[in-house]
């Protein structure tokens, strides 16, 4: 090819037989040919990129040789890269985002900066999910974000390869960044552009991760004049009134399910995230599966209506074994909502909550409305500024369990009921004082089986009296003044949305009874003969016959 200069440099590696060759492009518009000429050489197990190469064909790279760059080569065009061991520094970009890349493996991760991702505060939204496709599609288990500032201007999801037009594959993906919760130094930082969706949503995912990432949104919790009037804020009128906060559909950092599974959903297109109908679909009963065993870990999350989010779509179940370990939240309205009654075995450990905050951890506020799920949440540090830490009415299907609460100027710790045995173990907390808050309800308990066990209720430094209502118990438990707790007139589970406790409905019960009794009682009088009843078998039609 006349247009084509091409210098081949041959290098041996550590086998006598594999060779490296080395490409530098001097001058043409489509080097397709000389790529894969370069690939096809026997002897040849790895090629590399020398100088900035264009690709407008397709380059086919058997099995086990290697796509290496040199610092500031590229290959741009239009063209497809199928297979290939891809090697490149993760700061450097390769790729433009026009090429479409099917490569076999990575050296170790996929870098979001091979796909020009720039990380100093500009657009980066194209060249992240470009990069989770890729991964997606070709089964590579890592995205990478170097250190820097990535702003999105969509939302990013993760979601499996589509199997036909009614269903989707499940996914594995982890996504990894620089960062740690808790750092004095910058990092791996997402920042959406826009208030009114996720920055990342995982749909249908099978052991996924998000790691060592901060993730700032825009919400701006309220701030009234005073102290007294921010901890008297009721949980529905926690807003700043610009960012989305729809039950099925809330702004939030992290969003495990946000969609139902297939198309030509029949759902209310308002509860929808705005942009993101495609994604949507009517569940039957073979389509309510969700994602398991999803990991966030490392993560500090700051500035979203919710902060990790599971199942709000209200339709899909599982988000199950979800793992949430050593993450930090800060001005969020809730950090942590569960949706359903599926998510079983969810684990919130090592979380920190400082700041801008009204409720930790609540379920049935965002999602579905069924019951509660099973969730454990063991240590937490909670420190100024949050109004309560949960809002768990778990009925009888499963119970929340949690231990190792360490809580300073908390306004309340809000509201836990169950039928089922719920434990609350080891838990310091420190109530915001009356002069500052106001006189709460600090604990809001229906039911016998929820236990408070070794944990210490005070207000700091005062005798004040603390006012609980509810008819749990209080195991091995210190108060710091007089205890005012409102019980109900019996030991039977109550539900606040009740008019009144279930021992009403025993109640029923025995009044229905005692009137069949007394009709049945003049009946018999007033025949005057003996009325027995025999139970009898009648194994012709396979059922006990009275007489």
């Amino acid at each position: 090819m006349k247009h084509l200069l091409i210098l081949m440099i041959l290098a041996a590696t550590t086998t006598a037989n594999a060779q490296i060759i080395n490409l530098k492009r001097e001058a043409g518009t489509d080097d397709s040919i000389v790529l894969q000429r370069a690939f096809l050489q026997k002897d040849i197990n790895a090629v590399l990129i020398s100088s900035s190469f264009v690709l407008n064909g397709t380059l086919k790279i058997p099995k086990g040789k290697t796509l290496k760059f040199e610092p500031g080569c590229a290959i741009t065009g239009k063209g497809t890269i199928n297979g290939g061991i891809i090697d490149a520094g993760y700061q450097q970009k390769i790729f433009d985002t026009s090429l479409t890349v099917n490569p076999e493996a990575v050296n170790q991760y996929f870098s979001v900066k091979w796909f020009v991702a720039k990380g100093d505060n500009v657009d980066d939204y194209a060249a992240i999910q470009k990069s989770i496709n890729t991964c997606l599609k070709n089964g590579i288990r890592t995205v990478y974000l170097p250190l820097g500032y990535y702003r999105i201007s969509k939302p990013l999801i993760v979601r499996g390869n589509g199997i036909s037009d009614t269903a989707f594959n499940f996914c594995t993906l982890e996504i990894l960044g620089e960062s740690s919760f808790w750092d004095a130094i910058a990092g791996s930082e997402l920042r959406p552009a826009f208030n009114n969706s996720f920055a990342i949503g995982i749909q249908r995912g099978k052991g996924c991760k998000v790691r060592k990432l901060r993730i700032t949104g825009q919400f701006k919790p309220p701030a009234p004049a005073t102290q007294m009037e921010y901890y008297n804020i009721e949980f529905k009128d926690f807003t700043d009134k610009l960012c989305r906060d729809n039950r099925f559909s809330p702004y939030s950092a992290i969003v495990i399910d946000p969609f139902t599974n297939v198309p030509n959903s029949k759902e209310d297109t308002s509860n929808y995230y705005p942009g993101l109908h495609k994604y949507y679909g009517s569940n039957g009963r073979s389509r309510q599966s969700g994602s398991t065993a999803t990991e966030i870990e490392e993560v500090s999350i700051s500035g979203f209506v919710v902060g990790i989010c599971s199942s709000p779509n209200g339709i899909t179940r599982n988000a199950e074994i979800t793992i949430i370990n050593k993450v930090q939240f800060a001005n969020c309205k809730l950090c942590v909502s569960g949706g359903q009654d599926q998510e079983k075995d969810n684990i919130i450990s090592n979380a920190y909550c400082w700041g801008g905050t009204h409720t930790f951890f609540s379920t049935g506020l965002y999602g579905a409305g069924r019951m509660a799920g099973n969730w454990i949440i063991d240590n937490v540090n909670i420190a100024g500024n949050v109004i309560r830490f949960i809002y768990n009415p778990q009925h009888g299907y499963f119970a929340t369990h949690i231990s190792h609460v360490y809580a300073e100027t908390l306004g309340t710790w809000g509201t836990i009921d169950s039928e089922l045995a719920s434990e609350i173990a080891g838990c310091t907390v420190d109530f915001a004082p009356q002069s500052v808050a106001g006189k709460q309800t600090l604990i809001t308990s229906w039911g016998n089986n929820v236990v408070y066990r070794g944990c210490n209720f005070r207000y700091y430094g005062e005798n004040t009296a603390l006012t609980i209502e509810g008819n749990c118990v209080f195991d091995h438990c210190y108060f710091s003044g007089p205890v005012e707790q409102k019980k109900a007139i019996s030991n039977t589970f109550y539900d606040p949305g009740n008019e009144s406790p279930t021992l009403f409905s025993l109640w029923s019960i025995f009044f229905v009874f005692t009137g069949i009794g007394i009709i049945y009682y003049f009946i018999k009088r007033k025949h005057k003969k003996q009325i027995s009843i025999v139970p009898v078998s009648n194994e012709e039609n396979g059922y006990l016959q009275f007489e």
